[in-house]
C-alpha cells in the first residue's frame, strides 16, 4: 500500500505557485538562509503528492521539479517540525534516493510549511554535500527562517484573510511627501496601499544636522498592519537620538511586550545620515532592497544579514552597516511591491535604479513606477523612498 503524503493538493493549486517564476520575496530568505548556515544550497519548495518544485534556489543550482520519492521533503512534510539529516548517505531511509546517491547530497533540514489552515504545502531547506549537524542555536534560527517563507507562501493563499491580487482600479490614491533637509539632502517618498490602507510605512525628521530615516514592511495587508507599521515608524523615530542598532534593539524590546510582535513580523531599513560629513549608517533588517546610486554611473546594494524584527534569535546581534555619500548621489529604498510591477526578482532593484537615474527629479520616476503598478498584477503595498544629495 502507497504511504499517504502529508501534502495537500487542492492547497498547492489554491496558492498558485506551482511552476511560477522565481520571486526576491523567497530568494531573500534563501540567499540569507544560504549564507548564515554556510551550507552549498538553501531552497524553497512547493510540494504536492507527486513533485517537489523548487520555486526559489541559489542562481548558479538548477532545481527544478524532483520527484516526491528521490527526495527528502517527501519525509519532511510528514513531520510537524522540522526533520534534520546529519548524513544521507548513513539514513537507511535516504540512502539509496536520487538526491544522495545521484546527486551527492548529505546534510538535510528541511522546515514544513503550512496554511493558516494547517494544511502543508512546502516546505524550505538546507542541503549541503558535507555531513553536518544543527546546534540548537543554529535550529532556532532555521525554524524562523522556516516561519518568514510560510508567512511569504501564506500571502498567496486566496482563502487568507485579505489575500487575492490587486487591479489597476483597486488601486488606492498614491501618497507623495518631500522636504528639503539641510538644503543639501532631499527626501521623497511614494507611498501606494494595497485597498486602502497600506502595512508599508516611511517617515523621517531631521534633528540637527541629522536625518533620520525608516522604511517599515509589516507581514500582512490591511488595518492591522498599517497599524503595527505606523507604530514601528513611530517608535524608531521617537528614538532619534540612538544609533541605528541602539534604536532597533530598543525597539524590539519594546515590540515583545506587544503580543502582535509574536504573531507577525517586519523588514525594516533604518538609517542615520549626517548631512555634513555625508556619513550613513543603518541596520537592514530583512529588507535588502535599499540601493546606493554613485554620481559616477557605479551602485551598491546596502545589504546585510539580519533577520527581520520579530524573527531574530534573541542571541544574535545586530549587524550594523555603513557607508558615506556625496554631491550626486542617490538612495532608494522600495518595499517589495515595487519589484512586482517589474520582474518580481532581485534584478527589479537594478531596473528600479536605471529608471531612477534617467528621471530628472524623483517625481518623474514615481510617475513612471505608479504607471508601471497600474499595468502588473501588485498584489502588495508599494512604498519608495529616494534620498539625493545635492
Amino acid at each position: 500500500m502507497t504511504q499517504q503524503l502529508d501534502v495537500n493538493d487542492d492547497a498547492v493549486t489554491r496558492l498558485g505557485l506551482m511552476d511560477t517564476a522565481p520571486e526576491e520575496r523567497f530568494d531573500r530568505i534563501t540567499r540569507l538562509a544560504r549564507e548564515m548556515f554556510d551550507v552549498d544550497y538553501a531552497v524553497v519548495n512547493v510540494v504536492n503528492s507527486e513533485t517537489v518544485f523548487t520555486k526559489s534556489q541559489p542562481a548558479e543550482s538548477d532545481f527544478r521539479h524532483t520527484p516526491i520519492e528521490d527526495s527528502f521533503c517527501g519525509e519532511a512534510v510528514k513531520q510537524p517540525a522540522v526533520l534534520e539529516v546529519p548524513d544521507g548517505r548513513a539514513d537507511p531511509r535516504f540512502a539509496d534516493r536520487a538526491i544522495v546517491a545521484e546527486h551527492g547530497i548529505r546534510f538535510y533540514a528541511g522546515f514544513p510549511i503550512h496554511t493558516d489552515a494547517g494544511e502543508t504545502v512546502g516546505t524550505l531547506c538546507l542541503l549541503d554535500t558535507s555531513p553536518r549537524e544543527l546546534s540548537d542555536t543554529d535550529r532556532d534560527a532555521f525554524e524562523r527562517f522556516g516561519l518568514w517563507a510560510q508567512a511569504e507562501m501564506r500571502m498567496d493563499d486566496p482563502s487568507a484573510s485579505g489575500s487575492g491580487s490587486v487591479t489597476a482600479e483597486a488601486v488606492a490614491p498614491a501618497v507623495r511627501d518631500d522636504r528639503l533637509a539641510a538644503g543639501e539632502v532631499r527626501l521623497a517618498a511614494l507611498a501606494i496601499p494595497y485597498g486602502q490602507v497600506s502595512g508599508d510605512r516611511s517617515s523621517w525628521q531631521q534633528v540637527g544636522d541629522r536625518i533620520i530615516v525608516t522604511l517599515a514592511d509589516v507581514m500582512g495587508k490591511g488595518e492591522e498592519a498599517g497599524g503595527f507599521a505606523e507604530e514601528l515608524i513611530g517608535a524608531l523615530q521617537q528614538r532619534a537620538h540612538l544609533d541605528p542598532v541602539e534604536a532597533m534593539l530598543s525597539v524590539e524590546d519594546y515590540a515583545r511586550h506587544d503580543k502582535r510582535y509574536r504573531e507577525t513580523f517586519a523588514t525594516l531599513f533604518h538609517a542615520v545620515i549626517e548631512t555634513r560629513s555625508g556619513r550613513v549608517a543603518y541596520v537592514d533588517a530583512g529588507h535588502g532592497l535599499t540601493l546606493l546610486l554613485r554620481a559616477d554611473g557605479t551602485s551598491e546594494r546596502l545589504r546585510s544579514r539580519n533577520l527581520p524584527l520579530g524573527l531574530r534569535p534573541s542571541d544574535a546581534e545586530w549587524e550594523a552597516g555603513e557607508t558615506v555619500v556625496g554631491h550626486g548621489d542617490l538612495i532608494v529604498s522600495v518595499s517589495d511591491g515595487a519589484l512586482d510591477a517589474y520582474d518580481s526578482t532581485l534584478d527589479s532593484l537594478r531596473l528600479i535604479g536605471e529608471d531612477l537615474r534617467r528621471a530628472t527629479e524623483p517625481d518623474a520616476f514615481f510617475d513612471e513606477l505608479s504607471i508601471r503598478v497600474s499595468e502588473h498584477v501588485v498584489d502588495d503595498d508599494v512604498t519608495a523612498v529616494v534620498i539625493s544629495v545635492r
